[in-house]
């Protein structure tokens, strides 16, 4: 039996490995690149070589060096669109305006080196024919070059660079709360910090910015980016966005960014404790740890926790904060990957007291993750009745790499099972109690029928899992609430709480 937080999980922290010793001598033209001023181009390669060892060893989709080096040398159509890369059978060519600048015998496909020193040797020989490539420093391309190579792998996989030297001095700094990546003209939503401006907003997480106040991001150097987004507390930065091919435009007002991600509302009535875990951060078990004291202090009758527009955040997180409320000696997760020590399991621990109420677990189609995580295990294990509309359906796992840069490469390198063997990729998790389309007049009429049976959902079929969607359809309902209604109802009656909770063996 395991009782400890396996490695994958309590340090999702590693250094990327060193470049691998050289199998064979620099090609002839390497000298003439390192030779060339105008960049750091020995350090480029360090970081370069560094990240696509790291990639090809342990991304949860295997990928080889030519095909991340060659989305790399394509993306520098994003920095100027007159620069073009294509292969001609074994050759590379990198032409500008249709006129060949470099030709490049292709390395062998598992060559990270030779595919570093080409991807470097096609930026120094497009500076001159382009005048935007010339303003790109050693950060700008590494944002350019990494973020197209990880986009080869998923839509999780992100490089993010090391803090700008030169931010704007504010007196009162303040932004909208997202975290990015930049792709060609793009920079794309990964991430919503809790109780932002951009958590209260309509933005979503893969939803694409092409302009900021006006100027293209095309045009902005990543600095100039992220000087655009920040700004004093109060004022409006104005985003054009691209959601599902369609042109938008949002304004929002600059908050501080120092969310918590935790808070509470306690119903002196029904005696019931809302808790809005917004993400799961480093402060997230702590916090839900001291709500916890408090509802057992106000004497608490039951629990809503409310998970809706959840993206998720730290797995750790997740699995510790499942554990506070399942007894010793339970299969809690399961990671599997090609990379050594991504075969992990944790099993819930020993505890002198865990918190007993009635769960009621709110999801939406934002509910993502390690959201998605902590709501399936306590579904599972008939800890907690999930109520809402299907989640997002991620079920892999990013791990924060340093390279040799400053920056970060979050690569998915692992996949997570549930306690039943089932992973949310792809599908998510199926509520016990589907609100989707559902009103508070509907409410009043009745509730939604219990769905107890979820073996066939965790077992079913794509085709099957299809069907249950179009008759249950994810949709974001966060602050809705109908969900809270229901919740309230369910927790409230006793006989109808345990009618609802899922009916589902896990042997």
């Amino acid at each position: 039996m395991i009782r400890r937080l396996p490695a994958l999980l309590l340090c999702l922290t590693a250094a990327v490995p060193a470049a691998a010793g050289e199998q064979h001598p620099a090609p002839v033209w390497w000298e003439t690149v390192l030779g060339n001023t105008r960049l750091p181009v020995s350090r480029m390669y360090d970081t370069l070589n560094a990240a696509c060892e790291l990639i090809t060893e342990k991304s949860l989709i295997p990928v080889s060096a030519s095909d991340l080096a060659f989305e790399s040398v394509k993306s520098l159509s994003s920095i100027d669109g007159k620069i073009n890369v294509v292969k001609d059978g074994k050759r590379v060519l990198i032409l500008a305006d249709g006129r060949i600048l470099k030709s490049f015998t292709a390395p062998a496909d598992d060559d990270c080196a030779d595919w570093s020193r080409l991807t470097l040797a096609a930026a120094v020989a497009a500076r001159p024919y382009s005048g935007k490539a010339q303003k790109a420093d050693a950060e700008e391309f590494f944002n350019i070059f990494l973020n197209a190579a990880l986009g080869k792998i998923d839509s999780y996989s992100h490089y993010t660079g090391a803090d700008p030297a030169d931010p704007v001095a504010l007196k009162n700094p303040a932004g909208v709360g997202i975290n990015y990546r930049r792709i060609g003209k793009y920079l794309e939503i990964t991430e919503i910090l809790p109780d932002t401006p951009a958590a209260h907003s309509d933005l979503t997480v893969g939803d694409r910015i092409s302009a900021i106040n006006g100027r293209d991001i095309a045009d902005l150097s990543r600095i100039e980016a992220l000087n655009q987004l920040r700004g004093e507390e109060g004022t409006e930065v104005f985003l054009t966005l691209r959601r599902d091919g369609k042109p938008l435009s949002r304004a929002l007002k600059r908050g501080r960014i120092t969310a918590s991600p935790v808070t509470y509302l306690f119903d002196e009535k029904s005696r019931l404790m809302t808790i809005r875990i917004a993400a799961f951060s480093q402060k997230t078990v702590s916090g839900l740890r001291v709500t916890l004291e408090k509802a057992e202090k106000l004497g608490a009758a039951g629990l809503i926790i409310d998970l809706r527009g959840n993206t998720g955040g730290l797995l750790k997180q997740a699995v510790l904060a499942a554990d506070l409320f399942l007894p010793e000696g339970l299969s809690v997760i399961k990671t599997n990957g090609r990379a050594n020590g991504t075969r992990q399991e944790y099993t819930s621990t020993a505890k002198k007291k865990r918190p007993v109420y009635p769960i009621a677990l709110l999801v939406d189609s934002k509910t993502a993750s390690s959201a998605e995580f902590f709501a399936g295990v306590l579904q599972e294990y008939r800890h907690g009745v999930v109520i809402g509309t299907p989640t997002f359906g991620k079920g892999v796992i990013q791990s924060d790499n340093d390279t040799p840069d400053g920056g970060h490469i979050y690569l998915t390198w692992a996949r997570y099972t549930l306690p039943s063997g089932y992973s949310p990729q792809g599908y998510g998790i199926y509520p016990n109690l589907c609100t989707s389309g559902m009103t508070l007049s509907n409410v009043a009429d009745a509730l939604p029928v219990s769905q107890t049976q979820l073996k066939p959902w965790r077992q079913g079929d794509d085709s099957f899992k299809r069907k249950a969607l179009a008759a249950c359809p994810p949709q974001p309902r966060k602050d809705n609430p109908v969900e809270d209604e229901v919740a309230k109802q369910i927790l409230t009656d006793p006989e109808r709480y345990e009618r609802s909770l899922t009916y589902f063996s896990l042997d």
